[in-house]
């Protein structure tokens, strides 16, 4: 899982990247009077992408923004029990964005982005599939995840 967890951060900072430099390149290009009309639109396609992917690598490292008042009163065994019970309702949820993305995605195949001839199934595209690597993920750490192993990161520095 490493791997792959490690070419989707390769990725994302391409993404942002690309998008930085595309946005930067169009304010150029429209200040001499050479605007990049079709800039805009790829510009919101990579974001949709890259999203999605910060969001998964947001979620392996269980960096979202929590409130731990009440998980740090829990036992060990109480924190891991609620976090798997979390995990498993964010999965339930991520199936229904899954399932419904794709029906987004096959429901108007000959939409295009904005000035561009990209079909709008790229961005569309975008949602189901990170949430179907999130999937990925949580399957990947219900599996692994060990009692007293890192549950959430905020709780082992309060251990110091």
């Amino acid at each position: 899982m490493t791997l792959f967890n490690n070419i989707q951060r390769v990725f994302c900072l391409i993404l942002l990247s690309a998008i930085v430099l595309l946005v930067f390149s169009a304010a150029c290009m429209r200040t001499v009077g050479y605007p990049i009309i079709w800039s805009v639109d790829v510009a919101q396609l990579l974001f949709a992408w890259l999203t999605m992917l910060a969001a998964n690598q947001t979620l392996i490292r269980a960096e979202h923004a929590g409130v731990d008042m009440f998980t740090r009163r829990l036992s060990e065994r109480g924190r891991y029990r609620l976090f798997w019970f979390f995990d498993v309702i964010m999965m339930l949820i991520l199936a229904v964005i899954v399932w419904f993305g794709f029906e987004l995605v096959s429901e108007n195949p000959q939409r295009t982005l904005g000035s561009t001839d990209i079909p709008y199934f790229w961005v569309t595209l975008a949602f189901p599939t990170g949430a179907a690597i999130m999937i990925i993920s949580l399957i990947h750490r219900l599996m692994f995840r060990r009692i007293g192993a890192c549950i959430a990161p905020q709780l082992e520095g309060d251990a110091q």
